[in-house]
């Protein structure tokens, strides 16, 4: 894939973390979406092994509950965690009550009112390219 072409970077830090675990994890759409969507922010960069294991190629759910992190870091992992699974893994591990409101923290609402939505666009068409490639007009 050529990231570089379609993809925009928070900043150069977001943009060398890409693509230094990309070339080190050889991502599926679904790990570079995770990747993209978590280098966006400084402490889920600066986490990524806390938030991702490498040795399982599978998220680390409890990463959410984490002290570093912050009320946007939360909305960048949510939203990554999302776009690898498909579903809202933090959920699972709270009981019923707080799962609900866990469940309400995936909404669009409450990730995309943050500055880093126009980053959640792009990592959503990196998850989803087959949906959102433009189309010709006749």
């Amino acid at each position: 894939m050529d990231y570089e072409c379609d993809l925009r970077f928070a900043d150069q830090l977001h943009k060398e973390f890409f693509l230094e675990q990309s070339e080190k994890l050889k991502p599926d759409i679904y790990l570079s979406s995770l990747i993209y969507t978590l280098g966006i922010c400084c402490d889920t960069r600066r986490n990524f092994n806390s938030v991702y294991d490498r040795n399982k190629r599978g998220i680390i759910p409890e990463a959410i509950k984490k002290t570093w992190q912050t009320g946007s870091s939360l909305k960048v992992t949510r939203l990554a965690f999302q776009l690898f699974t498909g579903s809202t893994p933090t959920a699972f591990s709270i009981n019923r009550y707080g799962a609900v409101d866990e469940c309400r923290r995936y909404s669009v609402s409450e990730i995309f009112c943050c500055g880093y939505a126009p980053y959640f666009v792009k990592a959503i068409q990196l998850r989803y390219p087959e949906y959102l490639r433009k189309q010709n007009s006749c």
